[in-house]
């Protein structure tokens, strides 16, 4: 069956958490078509792996699969418009926000 490329939805964090010193970026991947997923995060063009926490994949009704990854940022960072990004690979194919 066809690999296809997950469907992203980045969540910034609200206003109330940004009032913390750290705050937590969520990425919900959906639709995808296997179990095995591979997830990075990117800060300002650099690949993070502390703070990173992702859930299991979960199967959907429709045979597809969806999951959540999330990264624990500085509150400062955010406020300085640093750039982040969340990157879902499933096989050869990708879907980064």
């Amino acid at each position: 069956f066809p690999l296809t490329p997950p469907v992203l939805t980045l969540l910034s964090p609200s206003t109330e958490a940004l009032k913390e010193s750290k705050a937590t970026l969520v990425c919900l991947a959906e639709d995808i078509s296997v179990a095995l997923v591979h997830v990075t995060w990117s800060v300002s063009g650099r690949s993070v792996t502390d703070g990173v926490w992702s859930s299991p994949t979960e199967k959907q009704q429709d045979k597809t699969f969806k999951m959540s990854s999330y990264l624990t940022i500085e509150s400062s960072d955010w406020m300085a418009n640093a750039d982040f990004s969340c990157e879902v690979s499933v096989g050869s194919k990708f879907t980064k926000k």
